[in-house]
Protein backbone atom coordinates (compact mmCIF):
# COMPACT_ATOMS: atom_id res chain seq x y z
CA UNK A 1 0.00 0.00 0.00
CA UNK A 2 2.39 2.47 0.80
CA UNK A 3 5.02 1.00 -2.06
CA UNK A 4 1.90 2.44 -4.31
CA UNK A 5 1.37 5.45 -2.45
CA UNK A 6 5.75 6.46 -2.87
CA UNK A 7 4.63 5.98 -6.66
CA UNK A 8 1.62 7.82 -6.85
CA UNK A 9 3.55 10.90 -5.26
CA UNK A 10 6.60 10.41 -7.70
CA UNK A 11 4.16 10.45 -10.77
CA UNK A 12 1.80 13.30 -9.02
CA UNK A 13 5.30 15.10 -8.82
CA UNK A 14 6.72 14.75 -12.00
CA UNK A 15 2.75 15.98 -13.74
CA UNK A 16 2.89 18.99 -11.46
CA UNK A 17 6.72 20.29 -12.11
CA UNK A 18 6.32 19.28 -15.63
CA UNK A 19 3.34 21.24 -15.89
CA UNK A 20 4.61 24.02 -13.79
CA UNK A 21 7.88 24.28 -16.09
CA UNK A 22 6.06 22.88 -19.33
CA UNK A 23 3.04 25.58 -19.72
CA UNK A 24 5.56 29.09 -19.05
CA UNK A 25 7.82 27.89 -21.68
CA UNK A 26 4.92 27.06 -24.19
CA UNK A 27 3.49 30.30 -23.60
CA UNK A 28 6.80 31.69 -23.62
CA UNK A 29 7.47 30.41 -27.33
CA UNK A 30 4.09 31.57 -28.58
CA UNK A 31 4.51 34.64 -26.94
CA UNK A 32 1.15 34.50 -24.53
CA UNK A 33 0.74 35.43 -21.18
CA UNK A 34 -1.04 32.40 -19.99
CA UNK A 35 -2.74 31.87 -17.00
CA UNK A 36 -1.27 32.77 -13.77
CA UNK A 37 -4.13 30.93 -11.72
CA UNK A 38 -3.04 27.64 -12.85
CA UNK A 39 0.35 27.96 -12.28
CA UNK A 40 -0.72 29.18 -8.50
CA UNK A 41 -2.47 25.86 -8.25
CA UNK A 42 0.47 23.94 -9.37
CA UNK A 43 2.51 25.60 -7.51
CA UNK A 44 0.84 24.33 -4.41
CA UNK A 45 -0.02 21.27 -5.69
CA UNK A 46 4.03 20.88 -5.96
CA UNK A 47 4.42 22.02 -2.37
CA UNK A 48 1.80 19.18 -1.05
CA UNK A 49 3.22 16.58 -3.51
CA UNK A 50 6.39 16.78 -2.10
CA UNK A 51 5.54 16.47 1.64
CA UNK A 52 3.15 13.52 0.37
CA UNK A 53 6.41 12.41 -0.98
CA UNK A 54 8.76 12.61 1.67
CA UNK A 55 6.01 11.02 4.00
CA UNK A 56 6.02 8.04 1.70
CA UNK A 57 9.68 7.81 1.31
CA UNK A 58 10.09 7.34 4.86
CA UNK A 59 7.21 5.03 4.88
CA UNK A 60 8.88 2.87 2.47
CA UNK A 61 12.46 2.99 3.53
CA UNK A 62 11.02 1.97 7.02
CA UNK A 63 8.31 -0.42 6.15
CA UNK A 64 6.17 1.20 8.25
CA UNK A 65 2.42 2.41 7.65
CA UNK A 66 2.45 5.84 5.88
CA UNK A 67 -0.38 6.98 8.41
CA UNK A 68 0.31 8.17 11.57
CA UNK A 69 2.95 10.12 9.78
CA UNK A 70 6.45 9.36 11.15
CA UNK A 71 8.02 12.22 11.80
CA UNK A 72 11.09 11.15 13.35
CA UNK A 73 12.20 9.30 10.21
CA UNK A 74 10.95 12.14 8.47
CA UNK A 75 13.31 14.50 10.36
CA UNK A 76 16.14 12.13 9.55
CA UNK A 77 15.56 12.29 5.64
CA UNK A 78 15.35 15.82 5.96
CA UNK A 79 18.78 16.94 8.35
CA UNK A 80 20.73 13.69 7.59
CA UNK A 81 20.52 12.62 4.05
CA UNK A 82 20.25 14.60 1.06
CA UNK A 83 16.86 14.36 0.31
CA UNK A 84 16.73 17.76 3.06
CA UNK A 85 18.85 19.91 0.75
CA UNK A 86 16.57 19.06 -2.66
CA UNK A 87 13.67 19.77 -0.99
CA UNK A 88 14.85 22.75 0.36
CA UNK A 89 15.64 23.77 -3.14
CA UNK A 90 12.54 22.59 -4.52
CA UNK A 91 10.39 24.87 -1.92
CA UNK A 92 12.58 28.17 -2.73
CA UNK A 93 11.58 27.50 -5.88
CA UNK A 94 8.37 27.08 -5.84
CA UNK A 95 7.67 29.99 -3.78
CA UNK A 96 9.35 32.29 -6.08
CA UNK A 97 6.98 30.37 -9.25
CA UNK A 98 4.13 31.36 -6.48
CA UNK A 99 5.33 34.73 -6.13
CA UNK A 100 5.77 35.53 -9.89
CA UNK A 101 2.14 33.97 -10.62
CA UNK A 102 0.91 35.75 -7.88
CA UNK A 103 2.40 39.08 -9.55
CA UNK A 104 0.94 37.87 -12.87
CA UNK A 105 4.91 37.23 -14.39
CA UNK A 106 3.62 33.94 -15.84
CA UNK A 107 6.25 33.36 -18.32
CA UNK A 108 9.25 34.68 -15.99
CA UNK A 109 8.10 32.22 -13.69
CA UNK A 110 9.72 29.52 -16.01
CA UNK A 111 12.90 29.99 -14.18
CA UNK A 112 11.76 29.39 -10.45
CA UNK A 113 9.86 25.46 -12.27
CA UNK A 114 13.19 24.69 -14.13
CA UNK A 115 14.59 24.35 -11.08
CA UNK A 116 12.05 22.73 -9.18
CA UNK A 117 11.79 19.85 -12.04
CA UNK A 118 15.81 19.59 -12.14
CA UNK A 119 15.85 18.28 -8.44
CA UNK A 120 14.11 15.38 -10.06
CA UNK A 121 17.18 13.97 -10.70
CA UNK A 122 18.51 13.85 -7.38
CA UNK A 123 15.73 11.83 -5.92
CA UNK A 124 15.95 8.77 -8.33
CA UNK A 125 18.27 6.83 -9.88
CA UNK A 126 20.42 9.60 -10.81
CA UNK A 127 20.82 10.68 -7.11
CA UNK A 128 22.22 7.90 -6.29
CA UNK A 129 25.17 7.52 -8.98
CA UNK A 130 28.93 8.98 -7.48
CA UNK A 131 31.81 11.14 -8.22
CA UNK A 132 31.98 12.12 -12.17
CA UNK A 133 29.65 9.36 -13.08
CA UNK A 134 27.37 11.10 -10.68
CA UNK A 135 27.73 14.52 -12.35
CA UNK A 136 27.46 13.27 -16.11
CA UNK A 137 24.04 11.13 -15.38
CA UNK A 138 22.52 13.94 -13.27
CA UNK A 139 23.33 16.92 -16.02
CA UNK A 140 21.75 14.06 -18.77
CA UNK A 141 18.84 13.68 -16.31
CA UNK A 142 18.11 17.18 -16.20
CA UNK A 143 18.08 18.08 -19.71
CA UNK A 144 16.03 15.43 -19.88
CA UNK A 145 13.32 16.46 -17.54
CA UNK A 146 13.49 19.57 -18.68
CA UNK A 147 12.47 18.04 -22.73
CA UNK A 148 10.02 16.38 -21.04
CA UNK A 149 8.83 19.01 -19.45
CA UNK A 150 8.66 21.16 -22.47
CA UNK A 151 6.87 18.29 -24.40
CA UNK A 152 4.38 17.65 -21.98
CA UNK A 153 3.55 21.61 -21.45
CA UNK A 154 3.14 22.32 -24.77
CA UNK A 155 0.68 18.66 -25.35
CA UNK A 156 -1.48 20.36 -22.58
CA UNK A 157 -1.86 23.61 -24.00
CA UNK A 158 -2.57 22.68 -27.31
CA UNK A 159 -5.03 20.10 -26.16
CA UNK A 160 -6.77 22.72 -24.46
CA UNK A 161 -6.69 24.88 -27.25
CA UNK A 162 -8.27 21.84 -29.84
CA UNK A 163 -11.02 21.54 -27.28
CA UNK A 164 -12.23 24.56 -26.61
CA UNK A 165 -16.22 24.96 -27.27
CA UNK A 166 -15.34 27.05 -30.44
CA UNK A 167 -11.26 26.48 -31.34
CA UNK A 168 -9.92 28.98 -33.50
CA UNK A 169 -8.49 26.70 -36.50
CA UNK A 170 -6.00 29.48 -37.19
CA UNK A 171 -4.76 30.09 -34.21
CA UNK A 172 -3.93 26.37 -33.11
CA UNK A 173 -2.05 25.88 -36.88
CA UNK A 174 -0.10 28.57 -35.97
CA UNK A 175 0.72 27.10 -32.60
CA UNK A 176 1.74 24.24 -33.97
CA UNK A 177 4.11 25.50 -36.43
CA UNK A 178 5.87 27.52 -34.23
CA UNK A 179 6.38 24.59 -31.73
CA UNK A 180 8.00 22.58 -34.39
CA UNK A 181 11.90 23.68 -34.08
CA UNK A 182 11.36 23.70 -30.49
CA UNK A 183 9.75 19.91 -30.71
CA UNK A 184 12.23 18.87 -32.50
CA UNK A 185 14.94 20.05 -29.79
CA UNK A 186 12.76 18.25 -27.23
CA UNK A 187 12.82 15.22 -29.19
CA UNK A 188 16.46 15.22 -29.81
CA UNK A 189 17.29 15.74 -26.47
CA UNK A 190 15.42 13.02 -24.75
CA UNK A 191 16.36 10.35 -27.15
CA UNK A 192 20.52 11.63 -26.47
CA UNK A 193 19.90 11.85 -22.47
CA UNK A 194 17.55 9.11 -22.46
CA UNK A 195 20.10 7.03 -23.95
CA UNK A 196 23.35 8.46 -21.51
CA UNK A 197 20.63 7.67 -18.58
CA UNK A 198 19.94 3.89 -19.63
CA UNK A 199 23.89 3.26 -19.65
CA UNK A 200 24.20 5.15 -16.11
CA UNK A 201 21.96 3.09 -14.57
CA UNK A 202 22.57 -0.81 -16.04
CA UNK A 203 25.53 -0.38 -17.59
CA UNK A 204 26.94 -1.56 -21.37
CA UNK A 205 27.28 -5.26 -19.79
CA UNK A 206 24.18 -5.65 -18.28
CA UNK A 207 21.82 -4.90 -21.29
CA UNK A 208 21.18 -7.88 -22.15
CA UNK A 209 20.05 -9.31 -18.40
CA UNK A 210 17.22 -6.51 -18.80
CA UNK A 211 15.14 -8.64 -20.89
CA UNK A 212 14.42 -11.08 -17.72
CA UNK A 213 13.54 -8.13 -15.49
CA UNK A 214 10.64 -6.80 -14.59
CA UNK A 215 12.67 -3.52 -14.94
CA UNK A 216 13.62 -4.33 -18.20
CA UNK A 217 9.66 -5.12 -19.09
CA UNK A 218 8.70 -1.80 -18.37
CA UNK A 219 11.53 -0.10 -19.65
CA UNK A 220 10.57 -1.78 -22.80
CA UNK A 221 6.78 -0.43 -22.39
CA UNK A 222 8.05 2.97 -21.90
CA UNK A 223 10.09 2.88 -25.19
CA UNK A 224 6.60 1.60 -27.40
CA UNK A 225 4.91 4.42 -25.44
CA UNK A 226 7.92 7.15 -26.65
CA UNK A 227 7.76 5.58 -30.27
CA UNK A 228 4.31 5.97 -30.18
CA UNK A 229 4.52 10.20 -29.23
CA UNK A 230 6.83 9.99 -32.23
CA UNK A 231 4.99 9.12 -34.92
CA UNK A 232 1.73 11.19 -33.82
CA UNK A 233 3.87 14.67 -33.08
CA UNK A 234 4.88 13.48 -36.87
CA UNK A 235 1.41 13.01 -37.97
CA UNK A 236 0.28 16.62 -36.20
CA UNK A 237 3.83 18.18 -37.88
CA UNK A 238 3.88 16.42 -41.62
CA UNK A 239 0.05 16.18 -42.43
CA UNK A 240 -2.49 17.57 -39.52
CA UNK A 241 -0.77 20.91 -39.34
CA UNK A 242 -0.05 21.60 -42.78
CA UNK A 243 -3.82 20.35 -43.64
CA UNK A 244 -5.55 22.99 -41.69
CA UNK A 245 -3.23 25.64 -42.64
CA UNK A 246 -4.62 24.18 -46.11
CA UNK A 247 -8.33 24.39 -44.35
CA UNK A 248 -8.74 20.99 -45.81
CA UNK A 249 -8.38 19.30 -42.32
CA UNK A 250 -10.40 18.62 -39.52
CA UNK A 251 -9.87 20.00 -36.07
CA UNK A 252 -11.34 16.76 -34.67
CA UNK A 253 -8.64 14.32 -36.36
CA UNK A 254 -5.59 16.94 -34.89
CA UNK A 255 -8.18 16.60 -30.91
CA UNK A 256 -7.85 13.06 -31.18
CA UNK A 257 -4.25 12.75 -32.32
CA UNK A 258 -3.53 15.25 -28.77
CA UNK A 259 -5.53 13.37 -26.94
CA UNK A 260 -4.18 10.12 -27.76
CA UNK A 261 -0.58 11.31 -27.46
CA UNK A 262 -1.45 12.77 -24.52
CA UNK A 263 -2.48 9.65 -22.75
CA UNK A 264 0.77 8.22 -23.96
CA UNK A 265 3.24 11.38 -21.85
CA UNK A 266 0.54 10.22 -18.91
CA UNK A 267 1.23 6.70 -19.04
CA UNK A 268 5.24 7.14 -19.15
CA UNK A 269 5.50 9.26 -16.24
CA UNK A 270 3.49 7.00 -14.65
CA UNK A 271 6.06 3.99 -16.06
CA UNK A 272 9.25 6.58 -14.52
CA UNK A 273 7.32 6.67 -11.34
CA UNK A 274 7.29 2.71 -10.90
CA UNK A 275 10.37 2.77 -12.33
CA UNK A 276 12.37 4.41 -9.98
CA UNK A 277 11.70 2.69 -7.19
CA UNK A 278 13.15 -0.63 -8.71
CA UNK A 279 16.28 -2.45 -8.77
CA UNK A 280 17.10 -2.54 -12.70
CA UNK A 281 18.71 -6.08 -11.93
CA UNK A 282 15.86 -7.27 -9.68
Amino acid sequence: MDGGMLVFARFGLMADLALLMGLPLFWWAMGIAGSRMVLVALALGGMALSALWLLASGASMTGTPMLPPDWATAEILLTMTPIGPVLAVRAAALLAALALAFAGRTRLALLPAAVAAATIAWTGHAGATEDMAGTIHRAADVAHIWAACGWIGALAALLHAVTARRPNVDRVAVMLAKFALLGTVFVATLVVTGVVNSLMIVGIADLPALAGSRYGWLLGAKLLLFAAMLGLAALNRWRLTPALERGDGTIGALRLSLAVETGAAIAIMALVALLGTLDPMA
